[in-house]
């Protein structure tokens, strides 16, 4: 019985991975204006406002559950805190878009930074590019108690002015190009409903 929990584990994520919709949410995006760049997302709309086009970027990060953190309309940029999610623990997050990703932030504590950029001086409708920062926290010296996690420990060093080593740190391993062309083919489908039709 003492494999029980673990059992119990495994066939919530196999029954989980067969509800998931398989991407099902994803807008097509061959009728769409969406390119990419070097892992980010890229739309020009036409026949756009400026104010509409930015305002409507803002509300679907919110949407998505991402926290604002600068929104410089004069500029054209909008950027979110880091939002974690644990792939698979967190089944009502919709960042990832593969079962891989769904791996990846279950067993690594990942975060996703998410950065719309307008260009506010194009006169020929709306030019955006989104790009999606994919950050990895690291725990240096964590040594892993294997009869109870609250009981780990973290050897932590000091430089040589004394000071202690920070517990943890986040660092860029990427962009999330996937994410990014998710983004951008609904904001797209929603300023020109028409193009996203079959």
């Amino acid at each position: 019985m003492r494999n029980a929990p673990r059992a119990v584990i495994l066939s919530t994520v196999a029954a989980t991975m067969m509800l998931m919709p398989a991407c099902s949410g994803t807008p097509r995006t061959e009728n769409l204006p969406v390119e990419m760049h070097g892992g980010n997302a890229t739309v020009a709309i036409g026949g756009v406002e400026y104010q509409e086009a930015f305002n409507a970027a803002r509300e679907l990060l919110r949407e998505n559950r991402f926290a604002i953190d600068r929104v410089d309309a004069r500029r054209g940029v909008i950027t979110t805190h880091p939002k974690r999610t644990a792939g698979f623990a967190t089944i009502w997050d919709g960042e990832q878009s593969t079962v891989r990703q769904e791996w990846e932030d279950m067993f690594n504590e990942q975060q996703r930074v998410v950065r719309v950029q307008f260009d506010p001086q194009s006169t020929e409708g709306v030019q955006a590019l989104v790009s999606v920062e994919l950050y990895r926290t690291h725990r240096p010296g964590w040594r892993v108690e294997t009869e109870s996690m609250r009981l780990s420990t973290h050897a932590r060093f000091r430089d040589e002015l004394g000071n202690l080593e920070p517990a943890s740190f986040s660092e860029p391993i990427g962009l999330d190009e996937l994410l990014a062309e998710r983004l951008v083919a609904i904001f797209a489908q929603r300023l020109t409903p028409a193009a996203g039709e079959p």
